[in-house]
């Protein structure tokens, strides 16, 4: 299934789950506990870009993570490099929001991921935790890669070196 939002960015009609291959307005409502807000890090040095995958699973996704009640996004965002990744960090500018939703495990999800161009004087991440590991994808791999969510995949590849912020709605 892939999760798809009705309309323009000011549309305010729930997303909706769809088949793949059927029309979008074909959907049912996503049942969900709660939106997630994620902060996401966009981390590019020497032509490449720093990604994170799960040991167990084969995709990638930016390092970052969830932004804890009451917390500030750019602070959630440096806490949960130096958690995942030992990194001191710097947000140095806002790039973008991708709105997802999408089923793992079972389970409904829906998050909003913020993200944001980070900087780090850090010369190599090094994984605190035992199921994530890191690794340096060269930009022109990108488009390739199957970094996930895809449609922020697609706005880095489209957006390039572009710093105009970006909305993305779309499935996992």
């Amino acid at each position: 299934m892939t999760q798809v939002g009705l309309g323009g960015v000011t549309d305010r009609e729930p997303l909706r789950l769809v088949e793949e291959g059927t029309d979008r307005h074909e959907g049912h409502l996503m049942s969900v506990a709660a939106t997630e807000l994620l902060a996401r890090a966009v981390v590019r040095r020497d032509g490449r870009l720093l990604v994170v995958r799960q040991r167990t699973r084969s995709w990638f996704f930016l390092p970052g993570g969830h932004v804890e009640p009451g917390e500030r996004v750019e602070a959630a965002l440096v806490r949960e490099l130096g958690e995942e990744l030992g990194i001191e960090a710097e947000v140095a500018s806002f790039l973008g929001v991708v709105e997802q939703g999408y089923v793992e495990d079972g389970v409904t999800r829906h998050e909003l991921n913020l993200v944001f161009e980070v900087t780090t004087t850090d010369t190599e991440p090094v994984s605190q935790e035992e199921h994530l590991v890191s690794h340096w994808l060269p930009l022109e791999q990108l488009a390739d890669t199957d970094l996930r969510p895809r449609v922020l995949r697609d706005a880095l590849v489209t957006t390039g070196e572009d710093r105009t912020p970006f909305w993305r709605s779309g499935g996992g």
